[in-house]
């Protein structure tokens, strides 16, 4: 019985590949290949270049700081390795991998490294102890080491937020999440949430309906038996409407902003503009959690989660891609914000008294009609 199965078996046409580093020893001395691909990608897809012999007794750790750096010039020294004749796409490739590397060194997700038909390879395991051997008289390559490296990424937007002091404590903004996501189905939807459910999926709405049913949101229905929303638990829910409103009259005119920061000139609702509502948000001290869940609920993305609500809501990774557009925003200079704030409020003025003028002249015409 093989007690550590092996994750990744991958193949590809045309190449004998096979993990043996104590075999690879004897030909490390030679130019190897880096191989990268990402999860159940095809070899035929994965990211390749070749490097001297001079990393192989590198750390995993300090090989993927140099191959995947931050650093401009570093990056341009890879690049001049890549063999754009044999794949002209490795180039975007490469630049695909040091998004996902510069999004894991700023915590917003986490990644783990598994050699190819091999185990789990660790940051502090040197590269010649998880070396391949790869041959292809096909292609007339005779026997060269590869590194056949496979990566997984798992986001953690709760986690990264956390850190970056977006809220105190992850288990309270589950809770609110959770709970608001549930009034949701039982409100818009109308879920007949049983109280002495039947199925699993009910019995664990149950602490998350008692929380709500402890805050007076919703009671047992005694004709139905199912979970009805109260008078305080539509009031509440007007009360998330009109703030939730109020967050799309005050500051949707900042999801599209092109401005030219020589000149100091703005523009709105150009469809060329950059997005720069969360950081409006904050610059407002205002909590970025609540109002992206809150538009979130109210533009109906939860209703793309319909037939698997139940289960989700009890998913990190379900509420972390809810929150995600405050960790993929867009910013602009912070000396910038007051500016394009005045411009914008200015711009929403504007707006506002010509839809009224235009309003006016409406009804004016209505009456003289009339009469």
């Amino acid at each position: 019985m093989d007690v550590n199965p092996l994750k990744y078996r991958k193949v590809m046409a045309g190449f004998s590949i096979e993990y043996n580093p104590a075999k690879a020893y004897y030909v490390k001395h030679r130019p190897f290949i880096l191989q990268v691909s990402l999860g159940e990608m095809n070899l035929e897809d994965a990211f390749w270049v070749e490097l001297g012999p001079n990393y192989v007794e590198s750390r995993l750790g300090e090989f993927l700081d140099n191959i995947f750096s931050g650093n401009r010039r570093q990056q341009a020294e890879l690049r001049s390795l890549i063999d754009v004749k044999e794949n002209p796409d490795l180039p975007d490739m490469y630049d695909e991998l040091l998004e996902i590397f510069a999004e894991w060194r700023s915590g917003k997700c986490a990644l783990q490294f598994f050699a190819n038909q091999g185990p789990e390879i660790k940051l502090t395991d040197r590269l010649d102890d998880h070396l391949s051997l790869m041959q292809s008289p096909e292609h007339r390559i005779e026997e060269t080491p590869l590194l056949d490296l496979v990566i997984e990424q798992k986001l953690d937007v709760l986690d990264y937020l956390a850190t970056a002091g977006y809220f105190e404590n992850k288990q309270t903004v589950m809770d609110f999440m959770q709970g608001n996501t549930l009034l949701y189905f039982l409100d818009k939807h109308g879920y007949g949430l049983a109280v002495d459910p039947i199925t699993e999926s009910d019995r664990d709405l149950m602490p998350i309906a008692a929380k709500l049913q402890a805050a007076k949101l919703i009671a047992p229905e005694e004709l139905t038996s199912t979970f009805a929303i109260t008078d305080e638990g539509r009031q509440g829910i007007g009360r998330f409407i009109a703030e939730t409103e109020s967050y799309i009259d005050q500051y949707d005119v900042f999801k599209d902003v092109l401005y030219d920061a020589d000149s100091e000139a703005f523009e709105f609702q150009t469809g060329r503009g950059r997005d720069l509502r969360v950081q409006v948000y904050e610059y407002e001290d205002l909590d970025p959690v609540r109002v992206v869940f809150f538009l979130r609920l109210y533009d109906s993305t939860f209703d793309e989660s319909l037939a698997t609500w139940r289960d989700s809501i009890h998913s990190e990774q379900f509420f972390g891609e809810i929150l995600s557009p405050i960790i993929d925003a867009e910013r602009m200079d912070e000396d910038m914000v007051e500016l394009v704030l005045e411009a914008g409020y200015n711009f929403n003025e504007a707006q506002f008294d010509t839809a009224r003028e235009v309003e006016s002249q409406e009804e004016l015409l209505r009456r003289i009609k009339e009469e």
